[in-house]
C-alpha cells in the first residue's frame, strides 16, 4: 500500500512538472486569466492525493472497486482542467473573468459528482456492514455443530450432527429482527447440545426449531 502511495504521489509530481515547464515554455504572454488556470490546475492535482486516500484509504473495504467511481471523477475533472489551462495558454485576450468563472463551475460540477459518489459508496458500505452482521449468525451456528461433529465418538450421533451441520450450511443466511428469539433458542439449545448426555434429542429439537426459522425466513423476504 506504502509502495502504492509513493508511486502515486511520483506520478502527481510528474504531471506537475510537465504542466508547469510545458505551459511556462510555451512563447506567450501569461495573463492573469492564465494564472488563474494555472492555480485551478494545481489544486485539482492535489484533489488526487486526497481523492486517493478516500477511495483506498480503508482497510476494512472488502472491494476496493468501490473507490474507483470516486477516482474515475477525479481523474476526468483533472483532464479538463488541464484542458482549460491550455485554452488559456493560447487564448491570450481573453477576460481575467472568464478564466475564474470556468475554473470555479469546473470544480463545482466536479465537488457535485464526487460527494455524490462518495455518498452511495457510503450507502453501499453500510448495507456490506449489515449483511455481514446478520450472515454471521448462521455461519458461526455451522462451525459450531462442525466442531462438535468432528469430536463425538458415537457413529450414529456423529452423523446426525454431520447432517444437522449440513442443514444448517443450507439454511437461509439472512438473519432477522423479527427472528430474534426464535434464534436464540437455537444458539442455546446448540450450547446445550455441547454437554448433554442425550445427544439425539436436542439435534431433533434444532431439527425442528430450523426448519421453523427457515420458513419464517421466506415469509419475511
Amino acid at each position: 500500500m506504502k509502495k502504492n502511495s509513493v508511486k502515486g504521489y511520483a506520478l502527481i509530481g510528474i504531471i506537475f512538472i510537465l504542466i508547469t515547464v510545458v505551459s511556462l515554455a510555451i512563447p506567450t504572454s501569461k495573463s492573469a486569466a492564465f494564472w488563474i488556470a494555472y492555480i485551478f490546475t494545481v489544486v485539482a492535482l492535489a484533489a488526487q492525493i486526497v481523492l486517493w486516500k478516500r477511495a483506498f484509504g480503508h482497510k476494512e473495504l472488502k472491494s476496493k472497486f468501490l473507490g474507483f467511481p470516486i477516482v474515475h471523477i477525479g481523474i476526468v475533472y483533472l483532464v479538463v482542467q488541464i484542458a482549460v489551462l491550455f485554452i488559456f495558454v493560447f487564448a491570450e485576450k481573453l477576460p481575467t473573468w472568464s478564466a475564474l468563472v470556468i475554473c470555479t463551475a469546473i470544480a463545482a460540477i466536479a465537488a457535485i459528482f464526487m460527494i455524490a459518489a462518495d455518498a452511495g459508496r457510503t450507502e453501499i458500505e453500510k448495507v456490506e456492514q449489515k449483511v455481514q452482521g446478520k450472515v454471521f449468525y448462521i455461519k458461526n451456528l455451522q462451525v459450531d455443530i462442525e466442531i462438535l461433529a468432528s469430536a463425538e465418538k458415537d457413529a450414529k450421533t456423529k452423523e446426525q450432527l454431520e447432517q444437522l451441520a449440513e442443514k444448517v450450511r443450507f439454511s437461509d443466511p439472512m438473519s432477522s429482527e423479527q427472528l430474534a428469539s426464535l434464534e436464540e433458542k437455537i444458539s442455546l439449545a446448540v450450547e446445550n447440545l455441547k454437554s448433554s448426555g442425550n445427544k439425539m434429542k436436542i439435534i431433533e429439537e434444532l431439527n425442528l426449531l430450523l426448519d421453523e426459522r427457515n420458513r419464517k425466513c421466506k415469509i419475511l423476504k
